[in-house]
């Protein structure tokens, strides 16, 4: 029988209280359905380029951009890991109203795998051998999992839990708990980290905690890997997990509060624009920029929108008609500005 050992800690508790503060925010702010589309597809692409680049993926993130919004075909095994993991994610929402079972876990690692592992017949499918936590560079071992023969019973462990025992716990907790113990158990012979991540943010989604698909935690595990490391291993000799979910309550509230001030942003600019003058998607996106930059030209229209200058200049037009911006300065110096 599984039962998670943890205290509720000052910082948990502040913690909790923040992200339940901030979500509040997210959830009553009103923005336009091109923001609220971008925010997810953004989402999306950024937790796919980060949580692949834990794990040592060589593409940066504008190559991600360009390979998931040009639809390209994988031509390496780096780009096929990073549209796994896209694919996966963006169609996640299909598990949210199940119940959580081995086969789910099972279905996702098939999905996060596929075309990567050396023997295909591992793609969703338990361990069957012994498998080392350590550093290759320096042969050191760090942690050893359980054996093979005992994953099948872990896992049905830690969901029989999931689904019986967690009524009375805040949804990042047990995101958080389900995050580190499957990387604990590590069910499978590759793949286990990007199948806990993605485990975690069902956890959630079915917890209607997916503050509307607009938050990646993946970018803050990235950002200092070694910290997100050492969380994981924090755990390991106690069974503690008090320390780790410190660490994965902070990351929570950062990414909440990085998405939170971003719709507050995009709300203020809806409330100028929505309902009172009929906007095209290019028109939004020109005036967001003049929100961000103050002044612009024509060039820099161009260069966001991918469109020639007398495109532009058609744009431009019609904002200027409907008396949103003006223009100053004459000839190639010309700036355009918000109308106050």
């Amino acid at each position: 029988m599984f039962e998670p050992k943890f205290t509720y800690t000052n910082k948990i508790v502040n913690y909790i209280a923040e992200i339940a503060s901030a979500k509040e925010v997210i959830s009553n702010a009103k923005i336009l359905p091109l923001y609220d589309t971008k925010l997810k597809q953004d989402a999306l692409i950024r937790s796919s380029h980060y949580s692949t680049s834990i794990e040592g993926n060589p593409l940066n993130l504008d190559e991600v951009k360009t390979l998931i919004n040009n639809n390209e075909k994988p031509t390496t095994k780096a780009e096929q890991e990073v549209l796994n993991y896209f694919n996966v994610l963006n169609h996640l929402d299909q598990y949210s109203d199940k119940v959580i079972t081995s086969d789910t876990i099972l279905s996702v690692h098939k999905e996060l795998t596929k075309d990567l592992l050396r023997k295909s017949e591992y793609e969703g499918k338990f361990r069957d051998t012994r498998v080392f936590i350590g550093n290759l560079h320096t042969q050191k071992i760090n942690y050893v999992p359980p054996d093979a023969y005992k994953v099948p019973g872990l896992v049905d462990e830690l969901l029989d839990w999931l689904n019986n025992s967690t009524d009375e716990i805040y949804p990042v907790i047990i995101a958080g708990i389900i995050h580190y113990e499957l990387v604990r158990i590590h069910p499978f012979v590759d793949g286990n980290g990007r199948t806990s991540r993605l485990m975690a943010t069902l956890i959630l989604s079915v917890h209607k905690f997916n503050i509307n698909n607009y938050f990646t935690l993946d970018e803050y595990y990235n950002q200092d890997r070694q910290a997100y490391v050492d969380a994981l291993h924090s755990a390991d000799k106690n069974h503690d997990l008090t320390n780790w979910l410190e660490y994965f309550c902070c990351g929570v509230l950062y990414s909440i509060n990085k998405i939170k001030s971003e719709v507050l942003k995009l709300s203020e600019i809806t409330s100028k624009y929505d309902n009172t003058i009929q906007l095209t998607p290019n028109e939004i996106s020109v005036l967001t920029l003049l929100e961000e930059k103050e002044h612009i030209q024509n060039k820099d229209i161009q260069k966001m929108l991918n469109i020639t200058p007398q495109a532009s200049y058609k744009i431009i037009r019609k904002l200027k008609n409907k008396e949103l911006i003006e223009s100053i300065g004459k000839g190639r110096n010309t700036e355009y500005i918000i109308k106050h």
